[in-house]
């Protein structure tokens, strides 16, 4: 067995059926490899290294793990903004970087390899030592395997990107030694002592409220921890809301539900009833700038909070380090059985969410609005579908009440412009190898963000997978004019594509394997979204909005954004 094929052997241990990457001659051994030895892993073409990671993330949000190759220094630096993605968003996966030779990295004196800054061998490794969980060069046959096994444990169990580098002389390589177990994965990190602490803790806060609020967030997704979540909610009747880096449909239909929080930009319901409970547990929710409503939330202001984190539980102020998500859940779940439930009210008749389906009405021939658009899209949106949405796409989508069962993925904090569109294409892959999975992929971004990585459409294209993608075209950076209002600045103008004809200029034949449309009006999205329910291939609708066009409660959230 050689280093190459081992490495893809325990990546489809963790579920990884298909790598994203881009050939080059530093890493072409482990192209062969990955074509031609039958490990489960097939390879994707991606139009390049950046776009590659993004599908990686997307491929991890859904299927729980991803991966990625690329060539030496100009590949792998490429991928930088990604990883940084998803080291923020806590997406667990793999850089796979094919390097010089073990010999060559040795050289010194005036040789000048290509792809390599001066004679630093190094560059790539310095730098992804600050976005990544880990990094590793393999250097030695013997050890090839052991270390393999720990930077993918480590990237699994912390919720985090890896780096990994293979010489070129070693991924043809075969190993002399190599375990014959399965990857073990589910290996028990946490500390046992303290999370007893903790437990004990957290049951003294629970039966000491009279009221409980709770946000979930998108930790609970990447440990699949929805679930068990929902017992210790639904047991201690805690009122529960979403959050922008995880907005989890399950928990927006439940019965406890209070809506989309992130701080003072919520509703004003939800504000009262998650910052006015005695106690606020947050469930695998991070304190990040856009889950808080650029910290203008009122968590553990005048109430106990508690924070349960991937590897650490807050209570108080007060760390306990070493506890981990998957490992205290389902004590929780079982403990809080012998606690009594707290008295809860909902009021039905609040208003949630800024864009609710109650609020459907009958489209007319005026222009779209966002306000009135992002109501007809959450009457379309059905059941086991999975949306991806790219900043403006997602920050309106976020804000939208959806039916129960939908799987939801966005540009999380870290923000990045064509993020979203680039994690479409890998939740597309880990949707279409589910074959229990019913529903749709729907990809909504903004003009300006799928620009950044609109050349990807031709990898969905190319692969003949299913797909919708919405573009929001207002001829520019909305997010940016609403953030520096009243002014009018080239800087966030572009000339518009014509989107429509983009799936037959990347190589397909329009109204045949795909569809596209042109919204301007509301009967016009109306008529589109019922022509689309179910429809398979690749389908893109450009929706054509006013430059200066903004959603109510976003003007709240762009005030807050301004510096």
């Amino acid at each position: 067995m050689t280093v190459s094929e081992f490495l893809l052997g325990r990546l489809n241990e963790l579920s990884v059926n298909h790598l994203f990457g881009i050939p080059g001659d530093y890493v072409l051994p482990f192209f062969d490899e990955l074509i031609d030895k039958n490990t489960g892993v097939k390879h994707v073409n991606s139009r390049n290294e950046l776009n590659a990671t993004y599908s990686a993330d997307g491929y991890s949000r859904l299927n729980g793990f991803g991966a990625a190759a690329v060539t030496f220094g100009v590949g792998s630096l490429s991928t930088v903004n990604a990883i940084s993605g998803a080291y923020a968003d806590n997406s667990p996966l793999v850089v796979i970087c094919g390097a010089p030779t073990r010999e060559a990295s040795k050289t010194v004196g005036t040789r000048l390899y290509h792809h390599l800054l001066g004679q630093d061998f190094d560059t790539s490794m310095k730098v992804m030592e600050n976005i990544t969980i880990k990094t590793l060069r393999l250097s030695s046959l013997e050890t090839a395997a052991a270390e393999i096994d720990d930077l993918l444990i480590t990237s699994f169990i912390h919720k985090k990107p890896v780096y990994l580098e293979i010489p070129f002389d070693l991924q043809g390589a075969e190993l002399d030694i190599y375990p014959t177990s399965p990857l073990d994965f589910k290996q028990t990190v946490t500390n046992q002592k303290k999370l007893t602490a903790a437990v004990d803790q957290i049951l003294k806060l629970i039966d000491k409220a009279d009221s409980i609020s709770s946000l979930v967030g998108p930790l609970l997704q990447r440990n699949n921890m929805i679930l068990t979540t929902d017992k210790v909610i639904s047991h201690i009747n805690a009122c529960v809301g979403t959050v922008f880096t995880g907005k989890i449909s399950h928990f927006e239909d439940h019965p406890n539900a209070v809506g989309f929080y992130q701080g003072k930009v919520s509703e004003d319901y939800t504000i009262k009833m998650i910052d006015g409970a005695d106690l606020n547990i947050t469930f695998g929710v991070q304190h990040t700038e856009f889950d808080t409503g650029v910290f203008t939330d009122g968590i553990g202001v005048n109430q106990d909070s508690i924070h349960i984190l991937n590897d650490m539980v807050i209570i108080n102020g007060e760390y306990y380090f070493d506890v981990y998500l998957k490992d205290i859940l389902p004590i929780l779940a079982e403990k809080v059985t012998s606690l009594s439930p707290k008295q809860l009210e909902i009021d039905k008749s609040a208003k949630k969410f800024s864009f609710e389906r109650r609020d459907k009405f009958t489209p007319t021939d005026n222009a779209l609005t966002i306000d009135r658009m992002y109501v007809q899209f959450a009457n379309f949106m059905d059941s086991g579908d999975v949306l991806v949405g790219d900043t403006g796409g997602y920050i309106n989508s976020s804000q939208t009440e959806f039916k129960k069962d939908i799987k939801i993925h966005g540009c999380g904090n870290w923000g990045s412009l064509g993020a979203g569109f680039g994690m479409s294409v890998g939740a597309s892959f880990a949707h279409s190898e589910v074959t229990s999975d019913k529903g749709q992929v729907i990809s909504i971004t903004g003009d300006g963000a799928f620009l950044m990585s609109a050349q990807e459409l031709s990898t969905v294209i190319e692969h003949e997978l299913d797909m919708t993608l919405i573009i929001l075209d207002n001829s520019g950076y909305g997010a940016e004019r609403q953030i520096h209002p009243g002014k009018e600045r080239s800087y966030n103008d572009f000339l518009p594509w014509k989107y429509e004809q983009l799936a037959e200029t990347f190589g397909d034949i329009d109204g045949v394997t795909t569809s596209s449309y042109v919204a301007q009006t509301e009967n016009d999205l109306d008529g589109i979204f019922t022509e689309l329910r179910g429809k398979k291939g690749v389908n893109v609708v450009r929706v054509k909005l006013d430059p200066w066009d903004s959603a109510s409660f976003n003007v709240k959230f762009s005030e807050a954004l301004q510096h």
